[in-house]
C-alpha cells in the first residue's frame, strides 16, 4: 500500500491462454439449512393417563389446555391417553403437581388413574422425514412447508437455473486458476436475468480486512456510482448513454470472460441505479430489486470460491444479499463450517445458502 492508501494486491499477473472448457457436471447444489431442519428427533419423557369415557376426556382436555398448555406439536390424546405433563415438571407427586396448577377434584382424580410414563417428541417437525420419524412415537401436529422441503430435496431450482448456478461454479475454479494464481474469486449476480454485476478477487497479502467477498462488496458499490477502497486495478468503461453498467467489473477478469467461447452467451451489467423513480412492478411478489432497482446487493446472489468467515458474511447481510453459493469449505467458514450465521433469527435480514457438492 502506498502513500495514497492504494493498493495493488488484485491486480492479477496476464491471463492465460483462453481455452473452451466443457460443462462440469462433476459437483452438485444443496442447501445449507440450520440445525433445526437437520438434527435428530429428541424424546423427552410425559406422565400419561388412559381416561376412562369420552365425557371425562372432554372435561380433561378443555382444563388441561387452559391450565397445563404443553405440547402445541402433539395431539394431547391418543387412543384415549392423554398427555398431562412432561415428568421432569412434576417436583413431588403428579397429584401434588395438578392441584398446584389448580385442576379441579373431577379432573385431577380422571388424571390419576391408570397413569404411566411416555417417550414423546420434545419439538416440532420441520420437514415430513422429521414427521415420519416422530409419529413412530406419538401422533403429531405437522404442517408442511413446501418450499423448506424443497430446498431439502434439491428440487427448488429448475433444470436450467441449476445449470446456470454450476456454470458460476465452474467460473470460479476458472477465474481463479488462470487469472488469480489460486487466490479466492468471487462473482455477484442479478438473478433476474441473469446477469453478472461484479468480480472480486482476493489476495494473499494478509489484510485482516481486504478479503474477497469484502471487495465484491465495493464493486458491487461501484456499479452503483460508489466504493470506497482505492485500487490500481482497471475496470470497463460504460459506453455513453448506457442501458446498464459495467463499473463493477475488473477489465483483466472481463477480458479473459470476453476471450472464452464458453462464454459468450454470458450477460454482463448492472442495471442503473434509479434516481427518484417510482416502483415498477406491479407484481405485489415482486422483490425490492424489480421494485425500486439497485441498491447495495439487495435481491442479488453472490458465488464465492471460498466460504465466507464470520466478517464477511456479516457484511453480506448487511448488504441484502439474495443468496449464497460456495464451493470450498474454510476453517473459519460462517456458514456451514464453524458457525451458521443465516440461521441467527434475531438478525434484520436472512439470505439463503448453498454449497456446491463434488
Amino acid at each position: 500500500m502506498d502513500n495514497n492508501g492504494s493498493t495493488d494486491i488484485l491486480i492479477p499477473p496476464a491471463a492465460k491462454k483462453a481455452k473452451t472448457q466443457p460443462p462440469d457436471d462433476s459437483f452438485d447444489i444443496k442447501a445449507v439449512l440450520s440445525d433445526e431442519y437437520k438434527k435428530d428427533i429428541t424424546l423427552i419423557q410425559v406422565h400419561s393417563s388412559q381416561v376412562e369415557s369420552k365425557q371425562q376426556l372432554q372435561a380433561v382436555i378443555q382444563e388441561l389446555a387452559q391450565k397445563l398448555p404443553h405440547f402445541q406439536h402433539l395431539k394431547r390424546v391418543h387412543d384415549r391417553s392423554v398427555l398431562i405433563c412432561p415428568t421432569a415438571d412434576i417436583k413431588d407427586t403428579l397429584e401434588q403437581h395438578l392441584k398446584l396448577h389448580k385442576i379441579s377434584d373431577n379432573v385431577l382424580e380422571a388424571l390419576c388413574r391408570n397413569v404411566h410414563v411416555v417417550q414423546v417428541p420434545a419439538s416440532c417437525a420441520r420437514l415430513r422425514v422429521q414427521y415420519e420419524q416422530m409419529i413412530k412415537y406419538w401422533p403429531c401436529k405437522f404442517h408442511p412447508d413446501k418450499y423448506a422441503e424443497s430446498l431439502q430435496n434439491g428440487s427448488n431450482f429448475t433444470a436450467s437455473q441449476r445449470a446456470y448456478h454450476k456454470r458460476m461454479a465452474q467460473l470460479l475454479r476458472s477465474l481463479s486458476q488462470d487469472v488469480n494464481e489460486g487466490q479466492p474469486v468471487g462473482i455477484c449476480v442479478d438473478p433476474r436475468n441473469p446477469s453478472i454485476v461484479a468480480i472480486a478477487a482476493g489476495g494473499s497479502s494478509g489484510s485482516s480486512h481486504q478479503h474477497c467477498a469484502m471487495w465484491l462488496v465495493d464493486h458491487v458499490a461501484r456499479s452503483q456510482r460508489g466504493g470506497a477502497w482505492q485500487t490500481q486495478l482497471q475496470f470497463v468503461e460504460d459506453e455513453p448513454s448506457p442501458t446498464s453498467t459495467l463499473r463493477g467489473l475488473p477489465r483483466p477478469y472481463y477480458d479473459y470472460l470476453q476471450q472464452q467461447e464458453a462464454c459468450r452467451d454470458l450477460q454482463f451489467g448492472a442495471e442503473l441505479p434509479r434516481r427518484g423513480e417510482q416502483p415498477v412492478a406491479d407484481d405485489q411478489q415482486a422483490d425490492n430489486l424489480s421494485k425500486y432497482g439497485p441498491y447495495l446487493c439487495t435481491g442479488y446472489d453472490v458465488y464465492l470460491l471460498r466460504e465466507p468467515c464470520l466478517m464477511c458474511a456479516m457484511a453480506l447481510v448487511h448488504s441484502r444479499v439474495k443468496r449464497i453459493f460456495f464451493l470450498e469449505q474454510s476453517d473459519d467458514g460462517a456458514l456451514a463450517t464453524s458457525f451458521q450465521l443465516h440461521s441467527v433469527k434475531e438478525l434484520n435480514h436472512h439470505y439463503e445458502v448453498f454449497q456446491f457438492t463434488t
